[in-house]
C-alpha cells in the first residue's frame, strides 16, 4: 500500500467522501452491529473518524471504539474530530491491518479486551492479503459478537469501476462478501447502495 497517497488523500477525503455519499450505507452498517452502551468496537480502518459519530449515537461516549489505521494523515484527521467533539471513549492507533491480532489488542490496549463488534469499511478492497485479514477479524470476535464489512464491488469492467479505483486505489472486484460468507453461520448481505455498487455484509460469530 502507498502510506504517502493516503496521506495526501486524508487532506480531501471528507470533501471527495462527504457524509451523505455514504451515510444510508454507514447508517445501515453501524445499526446491523447492534451496538449497546458500554460495550467494544473495532473501526478498522478509521480513516478520518467518519464513523465515530455514528458509534457515539449507540454508545453515547461510553464503551471504547478503537480505531486503527495506517496512514498518519488519516489519524490526524480522525483526532481532529475527536477533540471537537470531546470524545472520551475513543482510542486511535497507528498499525498495519496485518497485524491485528488478539496479542496485538491485549498488548496496546487491556490484557482483558474484548470485542464485541467490528467493522471494515471502504478498507478490503484495498488491504494487501485481505483474506487473512477478514480471518483474523472473526478470530477477535467475542462469542456472539457482530463483524460488518462495507464496502465496493463491481465484477464487470465499467468506467464507474475505474474511477472509483482510481479515487481510493482499491479493487472494486474482489469477492469479499462472498469469501465471508463461507467463514460464519449467520450471514447476511444488502448490496442496494450507491446504487447497487457498495454492499454492507452482516456476519454474527
Amino acid at each position: 500500500m502507498d502510506i504517502s497517497f493516503y496521506d495526501r488523500f486524508s487532506k480531501v477525503y471528507d470533501w471527495l467522501s462527504p457524509k451523505w455519499y455514504y451515510h444510508k450505507a454507514r447508517s445501515y452498517a453501524v445499526q446491523q452491529l447492534n451496538l449497546k452502551p458500554g460495550q467494544t468496537i473495532l473501526n478498522l480502518p478509521c480513516g478520518t473518524g467518519q464513523n465515530f459519530e455514528y458509534f457515539q449515537k449507540y454508545l453515547k461516549d461510553s464503551g471504547l471504539i478503537i480505531g486503527i489505521d495506517l496512514s498518519p494523515g488519516m489519524l490526524n484527521k480522525a483526532e481532529i474530530k475527536i477533540k471537537r467533539h470531546e470524545w472520551s471513549n475513543i482510542k486511535v492507533f497507528r498499525a498495519d491491518a496485518r497485524n491485528i491480532c488478539d496479542k496485538w489488542l491485549k498488548s496496546n490496549i487491556d490484557n482483558k479486551i474484548q470485542v464485541d463488534a467490528l467493522i471494515c469499511d471502504l478498507g478490503l478492497s484495498g488491504f494487501p492479503e485481505w483474506q487473512s485479514i477478514v480471518d483474523n477479524m472473526l478470530e477477535l470476535l467475542s462469542p456472539n459478537g457482530t463483524m460488518v464489512i462495507m464496502d465496493w464491488y463491481l465484477p464487470k469492467p465499467s468506467l464507474r469501476g475505474a474511477f472509483i479505483k482510481w479515487i481510493g486505489k482499491g479493487e472494486v472486484d474482489r469477492p469479499i462478501y462472498q469469501y465471508l460468507e463461507k467463514r460464519v453461520n449467520q450471514f447476511r448481505v444488502n448490496t442496494t447502495f450507491n446504487r447497487g455498487g457498495v454492499f454492507v455484509a452482516t456476519a454474527v460469530k
